[in-house]
């Protein structure tokens, strides 16, 4: 699956229950097929996806996930846990660890946290 297509899954998974009382902006680079960089701006329940240019100090973002997008594309599929993936290191994180985990419920619902 290209990146594209992956943010186009998550775009579809978006939880605004889960969502509603978060206020972050992410930083979400997919490498490998299609490769790029999003930003995801949750706010009051709502998603917002922007593509990016990379720079997530520039973009403001308050956390940043790089991930291969094979990987993501486990995910996604329920092959690979997203915790699994956090601490393998196939999913990194700069940032807020505790923003990072917030996306667990909010795209993943039914896996366990990032840590």
């Amino acid at each position: 699956m290209a990146a594209d297509d992956s943010i186009n899954e998550l775009k579809k998974r978006f939880n605004a229950e889960a969502a509603r009382n978060v206020t972050a902006t992410y930083l979400l680079n997919v490498r490998g097929e299609g490769a790029g960089s999003w930003l995801a701006k949750i706010k009051d329940g709502q998603c917002e996806f922007i593509k990016a240019d990379g720079n997530g100090g520039a973009n403001g973002a308050d956390c940043t996930v790089s991930i291969d997008a094979e990987d993501l594309d486990m995910i996604l599929a329920g092959r690979l846990s997203v915790m699994t993936a956090a601490m393998s290191g196939v999913l990194a994180i700069d940032g807020e660890i505790g923003l990072a985990m917030q996306l667990v419920p909010i795209f993943f619902e039914g896996q366990g946290p990032f840590i």
